[in-house]
């Protein structure tokens, strides 16, 4: 009997030991396939938000490991992307294979049907574990929790000229330094009546000063709203302005920076009365009917591996949200535990699309 037990138990333990590798070789057999189809169909066609670090950093990088799949990596943007991409695909074309952008724009293309759920792409171990992200009611910016992952962690506030307004005094006011009569005719804002990191400040506002405030912001500080983050930047290096309400300065600064310009911008804070957490516009998804799926499979793994993610945290400065990436900066990462506003969610896109029917009455043009 005891012989029959240990003949047992050794036979179990090495049916184990051969299901482990099984289990090994069937994510690995299903990757070498996805590599060999995706090099087959020879491009990937890839919608983007307009970070340039970012850009440069997948291309280059994309280029070195499968120089035989042809990356076209194209700049849109949010607002015009989806009615386009609708107009095209009621003329029979289907040109897109990935969605890399904001989770505000992934939001509208997955209501107008344009998107298939992400998860089922996921074949890499280290990128299909839910706990790498945090869970996947974290990681995914959509109701379902399937479609629009957000690969980075960035925590946004509004930024200020130091040289002009003392940090003592933003240390203590945070977003009311937004209320300040002196700064009336000097705040520029990333317009937040379209999709970009100009809307999310709608949420925070409202969220931490509440609705009177904002409105007031809104009606009396003479704000002057601007088209990208590239006039915020220059509107605050020439003077005209000295609180942005835009994306992290330091993508937009780089230029002047180059041109040997000592210029001090700092963030007000990072904290959840000062910013709202978002993706930095790097939300991963795919296309249905998309036109290269193999190679898009390919990229939706290979961009949210760990190696991938550090790189893309040190080229764009902006953290990664993988749990195994460390933050670049303390004075910019996430506090362990604080309750942020999450102005890149669904939630969040109903208080801003009501926000922005208000502002057309507060503001017309």
């Amino acid at each position: 009997m005891i012989t029959r037990r240990l003949l047992l138990t050794s036979s179990a333990a090495a049916l184990c030991a051969c299901a482990l590798p099984a289990s090994a070789e069937d994510w690995k057999a299903e990757w070498d396939a996805t590599i060999a189809a995706a090099k087959t169909e020879g491009t990937v066609t890839i919608c983007a938000s307009s970070n340039r670090s970012r850009r440069e950093f997948i291309v280059s990088e994309w280029q070195k490991e499968y120089p035989e799949i042809q990356i076209s990596y194209q700049v849109v943007s949010g607002t015009r992307f989806v009615p386009a991409a609708a107009t095209e695909r009621r003329a029979g074309k289907y040109l897109w294979d990935v969605f890399h952008n904001g989770p505000p724009s992934g939001l509208s293309a997955l209501h107008a049907g344009l998107l298939d759920p992400l998860l089922p792409e996921l074949v890499l171990p280290e990128v299909k574990d839910p706990a790498m992200w945090g869970g996947w009611d974290q990681a995914f910016y959509d109701p379902e929790h399937r479609y629009l992952l957000g690969l980075f962690r960035d925590i946004t506030a509004p930024y200020y000229n130091a040289d002009k307004i003392a940090p003592e005094r933003v240390a203590k006011l945070k977003l009311k330094i937004l209320l300040e009569p002196d700064l009336k005719g000097k705040i520029v804002w990333f317009d937040p009546r379209v999709q970009g990191p100009g809307a999310p400040y709608l949420v925070l506002i409202d969220h931490v000063l509440g609705p009177d405030a904002l409105r007031k912001i809104l009606t009396e500080q003479d704000v002057t709203f601007v088209a990208n983050d590239n006039d915020a930047a220059q509107a605050m290096a020439r003077g005209r302005a000295l609180v942005a309400l835009a994306n992290r300065p330091e993508e937009a600064f780089r230029e002047y920076k180059s041109a040997g310009l000592k210029l001090d911008m700092r963030s007000i804070g990072n904290d959840p009365e000062s910013s709202y957490i978002g993706t930095g516009g790097g939300a991963i998804g795919v296309f249905n009917q998309r036109p290269h799926p193999a190679a898009a499979r390919l990229f939706v793994n290979w961009i949210a591996t760990k190696r991938i993610g550090v790189g893309l945290a040190h080229a764009q400065r902006l953290d990664s949200a993988r749990s195994d990436v460390p933050p670049l900066d303390p004075n910019f990462a996430a506090i362990k535990g604080a309750n942020y506003v999450s102005g890149q969610r669904e939630e969040a896109d109903v208080v801003v699309r009501r926000w922005q029917a208000e502002i057309k009455k507060l503001r017309p043009q």
